[in-house]
């Protein structure tokens, strides 16, 4: 059995399970929607690469809310890594909201940094989901 650990807590992880660890950062709240930048991982079906998980990614969205892209694919660089950014917006709960997604491939795992935003803000919010996407590090690289 191994163990998940953070800063603020360790439990253990169960014999065949997956750490699908999500870590959720949290803005202010200027209009009834705080901006946020949600971390997520996932162990990856073989031979899966970038272009597959991102595909994937947005289709599994696109199932839960009707999406419109705002932008043409962005290649980027993530920790080293290949990345592509996607930017949608889509309407719920009243609001216009915008997501920006840099998402890349490590070995067997996808990873997704997503921000969320109202619309009437993402000019506003798109630096620092930028600047978090950018500093991010794996803890492998961070070690080494």
């Amino acid at each position: 059995m191994g163990e998940v650990r953070t800063d603020a807590f360790s439990l253990p992880l169960p014999a065949g399970w997956s750490d699908r660890t999500v870590v959720t950062l949290a803005g202010l709240d200027a209009d009834g929607y705080a901006p946020n930048v949600v971390v997520t991982r996932e162990v990856l079906c073989d031979h899966m690469g970038l272009g597959a998980f991102a595909d994937g990614w947005q289709s599994r969205l696109a199932d839960e809310v009707p999406v419109s892209a705002l932008a043409p694919i962005e290649h980027a660089e993530i920790g080293g890594r290949r990345a592509q950014i996607r930017t949608v917006s889509w309407h719920a709960a009243g609001l216009r909201l915008t997501q920006m997604a840099f998402l890349f491939v490590d070995g067997d795992h996808g990873y997704a940094i997503v921000g969320t935003c109202t619309d009437w803000r993402f000019g506003e919010i798109e630096p620092v989901f930028r600047d978090v996407a950018a500093r991010f590090r794996l803890a492998q690289d961070v070690i080494a």
